[in-house]
């Protein structure tokens, strides 16, 4: 194998390159005092991705800090496909958070949220919705989805995934 073979994956990356790719201030960083009024519990939330188009992208990953490594390549291939990168996003790993949805979107000024694996209804919102069906509530724009695993190996979840996508970012 060259040296030209080797592949790096997106996390491996990222360790290695922490104060360049990745600001370090956007995984976990401290709530600015003017947002403390705004959302009074949040001080920060753990986040992988730099948030800069406000997308919030919720996974349940009970064996990963955000995700799998291989949901993370898939992932970083759909938001390609949108014209988007990690750097565009905040990915949150729902399953070890107990804090309440108003909070985290909050923080991070979310505009769109695309929930994998789960729930609108676990999520917290007051509503459901079916999956791949893009709903708009408080002036948020919802999406939710079965897991990015499950979407991978079934090409008509993956159909049914672009064409939400599609229609939530104006897609031609």
């Amino acid at each position: 194998m060259s040296l030209n073979d080797i592949l790096l994956t997106p996390r491996l990356v990222a360790g290695l390159y922490p104060d360049t790719l990745v600001e370090p201030q956007c995984v976990a960083a401290p709530l600015p005092a003017t947002a403390a009024r705004q959302a009074p519990a949040a001080d920060h939330v753990s986040f992988l991705g730099m948030n800069e188009r406000k997308i919030l992208v919720i996974t349940d990953a009970p064996d990963a800090v955000y995700l799998p490594e291989s949901a993370l390549q898939f992932l970083t291939t759909i938001l390609g496909a949108c014209s988007l990168g990690i750097g565009d996003v905040a990915i949150v790993n729902w399953h070890p958070s107990a804090r309440p949805y108003e909070e985290v979107l909050a923080y991070l000024s979310s505009r769109i949220v695309l929930l994998f694996d789960v729930d609108p209804l676990r999520f917290g919102l007051p509503l459901n919705f079916p999956p791949f069906q893009a709903q708009v509530f408080a002036g948020r724009t919802y999406l939710h989805a079965p897991s990015l695993d499950a979407i991978e190996g079934d090409k008509e979840l993956k159909k049914s995934l672009w064409t939400a996508l599609k229609k939530i970012f104006s897609l031609p």
